[in-house]
């Protein structure tokens, strides 16, 4: 699952489940390789962890409501 559009990692520790917006300083695991309006990620306490980035606004809100947060 290593690839641009789904990410798993090793790191942080306990992020809460959130969907943000893409850094606008470019500064995000991106590298301005995947176009996405945004992504989910999570960890759990031993800082196993994904990020997957979401392509279309529509998908971005109904996730969002969903979860219940918005960044």
């Amino acid at each position: 699952m290593n690839n641009w559009k789904q990410i798993k990692w090793n790191g942080d520790k306990g992020r809460p489940l959130q969907v943000c917006r893409p850094c606008e300083c470019g500064c995000d695991a991106r590298k301005g390789l995947t176009e996405g309006v945004g992504y989910i990620t999570g960890s759990d306490e031993h800082g196993n962890g994904f990020t997957v980035w979401i392509e279309s606004e529509e998908l971005f809100s109904v996730i969002s409501t969903v979860i219940g947060v918005k960044k």
